[in-house]
């Protein structure tokens, strides 16, 4: 299922995903109510400038005007009487002094500051919501990422989760507060002006907007198609993030292969799709403005005859004309509402999609919280398999490791040595047979808990861009220096990050590129020491290690094992030749199981793989 597939088509669907993005604006309600009466209060001053702009021209050019204004409800009023002019006006024309003109002029864009501010209040409050709703829909889409088992990152590419944390939810918060303010502040405005206008020539209004639901045909005909390419926008937009990312990250591979130039062609044709549905959304988006203008000028057009027609003063016929262009960005933006509402919805829609998905691992209710456990693992008949209908991984496995142990996994390639550690960390649940620990079945263990009572060395290295201290650090947060530093000498590390510009304050690079393997192997061996769990799983841990260090670390893992549970797979064989007992794997399945003497004499699978690893090094 692609993240930008639709949720719902039918109305019920829409209305439930605008109540959810709302739940993330409730946090903010008071702030949010604010905005939207600032906004309401700001369209509302459009019609308010109208009749100060009215009065205050027939005022300083006719030196009278007309104050008396009808109201339903409140009838007839006499605004010469509200706003203070009667005595003036008593006065005749003596009244028109320099001062008292300023004083008018003035009148207008005290007005239109006052617009401003109110417009300034609503732009403000509606940001300053955005970007926290922008915030808390990262944290939520992030966090749930972060809750997927691995079989959810076999199946999806990077740059599209990294598109949907980033992307989408800044385009979702985004559109929804620019709707927010166009269905508040946007019909404030034109129905204010509509108001005034009606009340003052009804059939003005009626030359005006006559054409209004013709106005609407574009919207209608264009909003479905904006949603389509707001979707291919983001779907593409997802490609070329994982075109950047899996570059930069095989940047090596780049290289040693050559293929500067085929990435940058495969850069170049996403960078265009993007660029083309871009280009196609702003082609639909701002169509509609010119169509819905052109046919909104009719109705100008039909009142400005009409003007003519009753005789009504060049000032008064100015102060409509220029009603109507003030409302005009509103009823623009109104016209665009349907296509804002679509590309909120094509964003929207991916993000609900990865929050509505089941977690597929998750916590029992209840779920036990181990604290620190004595060691003991048990694999009980458990098969797994990665794909249905495949072959399983693993098949009718029984395993039993005791407390304090040191235990090897060998086996061929395929024959289920990582998968077995895998489930062990519950990365995995089995499709039948279970694991216990301690004698708790492992699906009724609080998954952070059964972590924590496990370091491990991955045949994978990885270390974050940061220093070499904080990436051992990561082991145990609370760790102290000095533990840091006991870590690393035990994985014979200390030495060489001493030797390092900045010690243990020295940046190792995206994924550790500024250290050499074995470095890297030894930084993350501190790593896992330092956690200091009572099982420790080694999954090639010394696949980069020089026989020097690998022979210290030999020596330390004997210290370290002491009341340990180890678990080790390793296709050296003299990093296991010490093990408690040795456990033979193949296809899948436990095919035996000893010391390394007792195997060597019985079991013809370790025998040929210690064979061909010595044979091979001599």
């Amino acid at each position: 299922m692609e993240l930008g597939s639709k949720v719902e088509e039918s109305d019920g669907g829409v209305a439930q995903l605008y109540r959810r993005i709302f739940s993330f604006i409730y946090p903010y309600r008071f702030r949010f109510a604010l905005g939207l009466a600032t906004a309401l209060l700001a369209g509302a001053s459009t019609g308010t400038l109208y009749v100060a702009l009215k009065t205050v021209t027939a005022l300083v050019l006719r030196g009278t005007a007309d104050f008396s204004l009808t109201v339903p409800v409140l009838g007839k009023l006499d605004l010469s009487q509200i706003l203070g002019f009667q005595q003036w006006l008593a006065l005749g024309e003596n009244w028109q002094t320099t001062s008292k003109i300023a004083a008018l002029c003035l009148i207008v864009p005290c007005f239109v500051l006052l617009r401003g501010i109110l417009d300034f209040l609503t732009s403000y409050q509606l940001a300053w919501i955005e970007q926290r709703v922008t915030l808390d829909l990262r944290r939520k889409v992030f966090s749930r990422i972060m809750d997927r088992s691995l079989e959810f990152f076999n199946k999806r590419r990077a740059s599209d989760l990294i598109q949907t944390v980033f992307g989408m939810t800044a385009a979702c918060a985004n559109a929804s507060m620019t709707l927010a303010q166009d269905m508040v502040r946007r019909p404030a405005a034109v129905l204010a002006v509509v108001t005034v206008l009606f009340i003052s020539d009804p059939v003005f209004m009626g030359f005006s907007f006559v054409v209004f639901p013709i106005c609407m045909l574009p919207v209608i005909i264009f909003s479905r198609r904006v949603r389509k390419s707001g979707k291919n926008e983001q779907k593409f937009a997802g490609q070329i993030m994982g075109i950047l990312q899996e570059a930069l990250a095989g940047i090596r591979v780049v290289k040693s292969h050559a293929r500067e130039r085929f990435e940058m062609d495969r850069f170049t044709r996403s960078a265009q799709d993007v660029n083309k549905t871009a280009l196609k959304l702003t082609i639909l988006v701002e169509v509609v403005g010119p169509l819905v203008e052109s046919t909104a000028s009719l109705g100008i057009a039909g009142g400005l005859f009409y003007c003519w027609w009753r005789g009504v003063p060049f000032d008064e016929f100015m102060a409509r004309c220029l009603a109507l262009v003030a409302i005009y960005p509103d009823v623009k933006a109104l016209s665009r509402t349907q296509m804002v509402m679509s590309r909120c919805r094509a964003a929207s829609d991916g993000i609900f999609e990865m929050l509505n998905e089941p977690i597929e691992i998750q916590d029992a209710p209840g779920a036990l919280v181990l604290t620190r456990v004595s060691g003991e693992i048990e694999f009980e008949n458990v098969t797994f398999g990665y794909l249905p209908g495949a072959a399983p991984a693993v098949r009718g496995l029984n395993l039993k490791f005791a407390p304090g142990k040191f235990y090897a996994l060998v086996g061929e390639s395929g024959a289920g040595k990582s998968t077995t550690l895998s489930l062990l960390l519950r990365f995995y649940d089995p499709q039948d047979g279970r694991l216990l620990i301690d004698g708790h079945d492992l699906k009724q263990v609080a998954q952070t808990s059964l972590r924590e009572q496990i370091g491990i060395v991955n045949q994978d290295l990885f270390l974050f861009h940061d220093t070499i201290e904080n990436n051992i650090r990561y082991g145990r947060l609370n760790a102290t220096h000095e533990e840091v530093r006991e870590a690393a000498k035990i994985a014979r590390a200390d030495d060489f990050i001493l030797k390092q510009p900045q010690g243990y304050a020295t940046l190792v690079g995206d994924k550790g590129c500024n250290l050499s393997g074995g470095q890297l192997q030894r930084v993350t061996i501190a790593r896992a020491l330092l956690r200091d769990s009572p099982i420790l799983l080694l999954d090639e841990a010394t696949s980069n290690l020089d026989p020097e260090t690998e022979q210290a670390f030999k020596d330390a893992l004997r210290v370290l094992r002491q009341g340990r549970t180890v678990v080790a797979i390793a296709h050296r064989f003299s990093t296991i030749l010490e093990a408690d007992q040795i456990v033979v794997m193949d296809q899948g399945a436990v095919l035996d199981s000893g010391t390394h003497d007792e195997l060597l004499g019985r079991c013809p699978v370790y025998e040929r793989l210690f064979r061909l690893q010595f044979s091979s090094a001599a």
